[in-house]
């Protein structure tokens, strides 16, 4: 099942996929909003929200193809 989740490039898993990357940058914003108030403004929680899909993204990539660098476009 995780294998699946992981390499398949049907639509339903690469939308899975897509929405498991944006609960966990969720959380992981969450977590100091709810422990303390480290990110107190909404700014900052979104800034760090994007910060955290652009280590996601790719750490996915790498997870199913080795190549971290996949799905990226080449401009020439």
């Amino acid at each position: 099942m995780l294998d699946e989740f992981l390499t398949s490039e049907k639509t339903e898993m690469r939308l899975l996929r897509s929405v498991v990357q944006g609960l966990v940058s969720v959380l992981i914003v969450a977590v100091p909003l709810i422990l303390g108030g480290v990110i107190e403004d909404a700014t900052w929680a979104s800034i760090a929200t994007a910060a955290i899909m652009c280590v996601l993204s790719p750490l996915m990539a790498m997870m199913r193809t080795g190549n971290p660098e996949d799905g990226t476009v080449d401009a020439e």
